[in-house]
C-alpha cells in the first residue's frame, strides 16, 4: 500500500493519495480524522492494544480491525436495500465506486500508515 500526504500552504488544504485499491483509506483519514492529532493518537492507542475485532462507526466510513486485517468501508455500502430491484440497482451503481468505498490492508501496514499520518500532522498540521 503506497500513500502520500501533502499540504497546500496557499489554501491550507490537505491532499492524501493512496495506491489503487486503497483509495478509501485516504478518504477515511480526511473524512473521519481530519487533521486532529488527538483523533489519530486515540486510534493508534486503541489499535496497539487490540486483542479482538473492533469496529468504529464514523460519519461516512466504518473501520473494522483485528490483529490481522483492517477494513475501511463506506457506511452506504453497509446499508441493505429494501427490495430486490433496489438491491440490483444499488449493486450495479456501487460496482463503479467499490475501490473508493472499501479498502483492506494488513494490521501492521495500517498502523505504519497511521503513524506516518500522525508524523505528517505534527510536522505540517494547521498552525
Amino acid at each position: 500500500m503506497d500513500y502520500e500526504f501533502s499540504r497546500n500552504s496557499f489554501d491550507d488544504s490537505y491532499r492524501i493519495v493512496f495506491s489503487m485499491g486503497h483509495e478509501a483509506m485516504g478518504r477515511w483519514l480526511l473524512d473521519e480524522l481530519g487533521t486532529e492529532l488527538s483523533h489519530v493518537e486515540r486510534y493508534l492507542e486503541t489499535l496497539h492494544q487490540l486483542d479482538s475485532e473492533q469496529q468504529w462507526h464514523g460519519h461516512t466510513f466504518t473501520l473494522t480491525a483485528n490483529q490481522d486485517e483492517v477494513v475501511v468501508m463506506a457506511n452506504a455500502m453497509l446499508q441493505t436495500p429494501s427490495d430486490e430491484a433496489e438491491a440490483t440497482l444499488s449493486a450495479q451503481a456501487l460496482t463503479f465506486y467499490d475501490q473508493e468505498s472499501c479498502a483492506a490492508c494488513g494490521y501492521d501496514d495500517f498502523i505504519e500508515m497511521l503513524e506516518a499520518y500522525r508524523d505528517f500532522i505534527v510536522r505540517y498540521g494547521r498552525r
